[in-house]
């Protein structure tokens, strides 16, 4: 097996950088690097390190793990230098020229863990995913799987299936053993559970894939009732432009929030209104649907003048994952509506915690 090299943690300039090299010459790379004879496993070593004509690269700490204690199963060694780019491409070349090792594939460190036993395909999964991850939800998430939640559960229906199987096999091959007829009924009982299990376990509405991908929020509504103030809003900077001119937004306009812990991708959307002649706008309208209608969340607005008599467009829009709001409410306060809405006003920036605290509970029912 050769011995792999890469540095660890990101590139670029930090306080501290991690290089690790796996694999039988670990050591010996780094001998050459220090001087360092005999390296004890899990002890610490502050050396400087050289390159090949004892020109100084950095003070650094090294850490050897011995095998099958480390992180791939194989002999590890950790150098943690300080995090400048000129360091990182020196000691890059010159590990490189001791010709012991080679640079490692993307993930093969991860690759090496699951070759050696010290991790599942499943746990491998949920440390990418764990190095993904940007909100609170999406690292639980990827803690609970990397822990073996979802090995447990994959763990389960295989034993269920091997003893669905060694049953049949015995009733099929040994018929003139008699076996009970309760037998029979044990396979399918089983069975109808595995099915039931594994059917409750697909139809989780995708839950996973949209925590690792993110949640598509949309908002839609008439012309200048507050859409690009209300993205403004909550991604708290200047997505949008923002202007009493209908028409002003045209295109798709995306954004990516964090809104209690749930990775939120926001799409405002162009004003719907039937009557525009401009190509370019009616493009934007169509698409404005069409955002409305695969979004996991949807925001409808309204202003406190057209929720009176609502388009009947936006009506059809309306489900379970909808959060109606009525902007404007500073102008007058009278709502009338069957339609349950979270009264706002953007600009005199009433009920806007209402807003985050909505989306925070639909999000969590996906």
């Amino acid at each position: 097996m050769d011995t792999i090299f890469a540095q660890s943690s990101a590139p670029g300039k930090s306080g501290v950088a991690v290089f690790r090299i796996s694999g039988p010459l670990s050591r010996e790379t780094a001998r050459q690097l220090t001087n360092l004879d005999n390296i004890e496993p899990r002890k610490i070593y502050l050396k400087s390190l050289t390159d090949q004509t004892d020109m100084a690269i950095d003070h650094a700490m090294i850490v050897y793990f011995k095998a099958p204690h480390s992180f791939t199963g194989e002999d590890v060694i950790e150098l943690h230098t300080h995090g400048s780019i000129a360091i990182a491409n020196l000691l890059t070349q010159t590990i490189l020229k001791t010709g012991l090792v080679r640079m490692a594939e993307p993930g093969e460190f991860a690759k090496r863990a699951f070759l050696n036993g010290k991790i599942d395909l499943t746990s491998a999964e949920g440390l990418a995913d764990l190095i993904e991850s940007e909100t609170l939800m999406q690292h639980k998430q990827a803690i609970r799987q990397m822990g073996g939640e979802l090995e447990t559960i994959y763990s389960n229906f295989r034993a269920d299936l091997l003893k669905i199987i060694s049953l049949l096999e015995a009733f099929i091959d040994f018929p003139e053993e008699e076996i009970p007829l309760e037998t029979l009924s044990s396979i399918e009982n089983t069975i109808l559970q595995l099915t039931d299990s594994i059917t409750r376990h697909l139809s989780d509405n995708r839950r996973g894939e949209r925590l690792r991908n993110g949640l598509m929020l949309t908002i839609v509504g008439a012309p200048n009732v507050g859409k690009s103030s209300l993205l403004n809003f909550l991604a708290q900077r200047e997505v949008a432009i923002v202007s009493t001119i209908a028409g002003t937004t045209r295109d798709i306009i995306e954004t990516h929030l964090d809104i209690g812990g749930y990775p939120i991708i926001l799409r405002d959307t162009a004003g719907l209104r039937g009557n525009s002649s401009d190509e370019i706008e009616q493009e934007g309208i169509r698409r404005a649907f069409e955002s409305a209608k695969t979004a996991d969340i949807k925001i409808i607005m309204f202003d406190i003048a057209n929720i009176i008599t609502p388009d009947p467009k936006l009506l059809a829009l309306i489900d379970d994952n909808t959060i109606v709001l009525v902007n404007k409410v500073d102008l007058n306060n009278q709502i009338t509506s069957d339609l349950n809405p979270i009264p706002i006003s953007l600009k005199q920036k009433i009920g806007l915690d209402a807003i985050i605290k909505a989306l925070e509970t639909k999000a969590a029912m996906i």
